[in-house]
């Protein structure tokens, strides 16, 4: 595969997540000021968490599903600020094309299978640690997306965007770790 096949692949993956993601936030009532937010979202959270597991963590799934919602996470609460909306009416949306399906299904099909079993010589180990690798594999990514759409709003200590102006915030912010690092570093007498 060339480079440009390649590029047209992802382009294609990237703007079908794009239209996940708003297909969603039309289901969920976001308002319509959002749904450009929302399919931003969606395309940099689904790009991330496929260039981390093409390039950098190729078999580290559940952590590049949690970096992809941390970055929408962190990013819905900038925008949260631009549309005048709270974050999570775009950001739960947006991760929803992260959402692993494919491994969900094997899973219920492996359980499926398990108890459907009628000789004894067709159960093995090997589909009893597969279907659990399975199993363990979809929670932990589902965690992983509700840990990282929700860990800006712990980190961030704000739960309402109104009357914050979010540069303000950050600068804030930073101000108080400066502090905090000329603190430590004045020496003691």
């Amino acid at each position: 595969m060339n480079f440009f096949d390649a590029f047209g692949l992802l382009a294609e993956r990237i703007f079908w997540s794009m239209w996940v993601s708003v297909g969603f936030a039309l289901l969920f009532n976001t308002p319509r000021r959002a749904l450009w937010a929302t399919a931003l979202l969606g395309a940099v959270g689904w790009s991330i968490k496929f260039l981390l597991i093409k390039t950098i963590i190729p078999d580290q799934v559940v952590i590049a599903s949690f970096v992809g919602a941390c970055s929408v996470g962190f990013l819905g609460m900038y925008f949260a600020h631009r549309v005048h909306t709270p974050p999570m009416v775009f950001t739960i949306p947006a991760v929803i094309n992260m959402i692993p399906g494919k491994s969900g299904y094997e899973f219920m099909m492996g359980l499926i299978k398990m108890v459907t079993i009628t000789h004894e010589h067709d159960r093995s180990l090997e589909t009893i640690f597969e279907t659990l690798k399975l199993g363990l594999q979809t929670g932990f990514i589902t965690l992983g997306l509700a840990f990282g759409v929700i860990a800006p709003v712990l980190l961030l200590n704000t739960y309402t965007i109104k009357d914050k102006d979010l540069n303000k915030f950050i600068v804030k912010k930073f101000k108080r770790i400066k502090k905090r690092i000329k603190r430590e570093e004045a020496p003691v007498e």
